[in-house]
């Protein structure tokens, strides 16, 4: 049990609270570790409780009935799922929810959550600050996936990872760009998944990034690819690209 607890005061939910806030019902969470491609959740699925990703990357799939899907979204270590659904009217999953690595998930039922928020103010308002994240996260994505080029979705894609990046490190592009002009993003999986992520097919995906490359805004190394124009790449977001 103690390393349940350990394990859940990393995570996002918990991360900087006092232990004896959650101690008492670590043992009654779960640690699962999936394997790539396993489904966690199937669509039309009773959302019964949240998951909280420690471990890899998982996708929220939209199938069709010909077996196509598109990736509605990547989720990675740290991120919830569920967390929309679980007080929510509707309760069923929409959408299937899989494994694009191996995976660690702890799973936290609706009672105990519901528990954990009636009596815990410091837990109550650190889920609310996952929501909000969650419906700005949402969007972003809206405003991505509106763009009209597929060199618009891509540039827009590449800024927002760089965006997360800085973030993480206590920086923003604008300070950034201060001392360094150039700045790389790693894609966090393959070029196949972020097409898919784009609502754009694969080929179509990789012909881009080849024009984009001989146009002087990016340089493309495997997943590594170079932001050589941040000034064009924003503004062509916004305004679109000047062919």
């Amino acid at each position: 049990m103690k390393k349940i607890c350990e394990t859940l005061a990393k995570t996002p939910l918990f991360s900087g609270l006092n232990h004896d806030l959650f101690h008492d019902y670590c043992g009654k969470t779960n640690i699962r570790l999936v394997w790539k491609g396993e489904v966690i959740v199937n669509e039309g699925d009773p959302c019964t409780g949240i998951g909280m990703i420690f471990e890899g990357q998982l996708a929220m799939q939209k199938y069709t009935s010909s077996g196509d899907f598109a990736t509605l979204e990547l989720l990675g270590a740290g991120e919830l799922f569920g967390e929309y659904l679980i007080f929510g009217t509707k309760q069923n999953y929409s959408m299937t929810i899989e494994a694009v690595t191996n995976a660690k998930i702890i799973f936290i039922s609706r009672e105990i959550l519901m528990t954990l928020l009636y009596h815990s103010p410091e837990i109550m308002q650190s889920f609310l600050n996952i929501l909000s994240d969650r419906i700005q996260s949402q969007n972003r994505r809206i405003s991505l996936l509106s763009q009209k080029s597929l060199r618009q979705k891509i540039a827009g894609y590449l800024l927002e990872q760089l965006r997360e990046q800085l973030e993480k490190e206590g920086e923003t592009p604008k300070t950034v760009r201060r001392t360094v002009s150039t700045q790389a993003v790693e894609l966090p999986v393959s070029k196949e998944v972020i097409a898919r992520l784009l609502a754009m097919p694969r080929p179509s995906f990789s012909r881009e990034l080849i024009s984009m490359e001989r146009d002087g805004l990016v340089r493309v190394s495997g997943r590594v690819i170079w932001l050589l124009d941040l000034d064009r790449l924003e503004r062509g977001v916004i305004e679109g690209f000047q062919m």
